[in-house]
C-alpha cells in the first residue's frame, strides 16, 4: 500500500493441521487476504512468533512500519 498513512489491521487465522492465513484491513471490518496460505511445520514456523517488517524496493525512500499494540486472541 504505498504512501498509505491510516490504521492498517493485520490478522492470521491458524486452523488446525497448522494451516496459516493472512489477512490485512483498512477500516477493521473487511479483510482481504495476504498471499497463499501455508501449513506451519518444524523448522518454518513452529512456536510463538509475532513481528512486523518493512520493505521498500531499490532505489527509493527507505519503508517504516508504527506499531501501537497488538492484541492476539484464541
Amino acid at each position: 500500500l504505498p504512501n498509505y498513512e491510516r490504521d492498517i489491521y493485520l490478522r492470521a487465522k491458524i486452523e488446525k493441521g497448522g494451516i496459516c492465513h493472512f489477512y490485512y484491513s483498512l477500516d477493521g471490518k473487511k479483510y482481504k487476504a495476504i498471499g497463499m496460505p501455508f501449513t506451519a511445520r518444524q523448522g518454518k514456523w513452529i512456536g510463538a512468533k509475532v513481528g512486523l517488517f518493512s520493505t521498500t524496493p531499490y532505489g527509493k525512500e527507505r519503508g517504516w512500519v508504527d506499531a501501537d499494540w497488538f492484541h492476539i486472541d484464541k
